[in-house]
């Protein structure tokens, strides 16, 4: 009895290290150039403004960005309604901000937010992945509407 105690102990041991050894901690420190759109601007308070961007890294690879937003110019903070970054065509990572502060500079028509992300999940290696990412962004408003979403962090994936 105590060898068949042992025998699922240890048994139980190598599946849960195995689980453990399979998942892992994909680093991102990307900075990504982004061009927004105004959604809907009807509301003077709050405007939703969607984003689209891409890092490259020095491997030579790409990652993308595609945020929809929702700045509350009221209480001076910027809401993510959705936030994926694209690793490849089936890798992506779905990520949330809420109530970052954000400020507004008009004297350059500028704005800016920082803060914690939180990793939501994703797709493809990323399917369940968890983890926490900062964000720092700034865009200018006109004449061209750009800026860029500086992204870092651990994301951990599942399997």
């Amino acid at each position: 009895m105590k060898a068949l105690l042992r025998t699922v102990a240890l048994t139980a041991a190598v599946l849960l290290s195995s689980a453990a050894l399979a998942s892992e901690a994909v680093p991102v420190n990307a900075t990504f150039g982004i061009q927004w759109t105004p959604v809907d601007w009807s509301n003077p308070f709050g405007r939703i403004t969607e984003s689209l961007g891409a890092a490259g890294l020095p491997n030579g690879k790409v990652l993308s960005i595609y945020s929809q937003d929702n700045l509350d110019a009221v209480n001076g903070t910027i809401t993510s309604e959705f936030v994926a970054i694209a690793f490849s065509d089936t890798d992506v990572v779905y990520v949330k901000y809420e109530s970052l502060p954000a400020v507004y500079y008009p004297e350059t028509n500028t704005a800016s937010f920082f803060g914690p992300v939180t990793v939501l999940g994703g797709e493809g290696r990323f399917d369940g992945a968890t983890g926490k990412l900062s964000i720092r962004t700034t865009i200018r408003f006109s004449p061209l509407p750009v800026g860029t979403f500086q992204i870092k962090g651990v994301i951990k994936t599942a399997n």
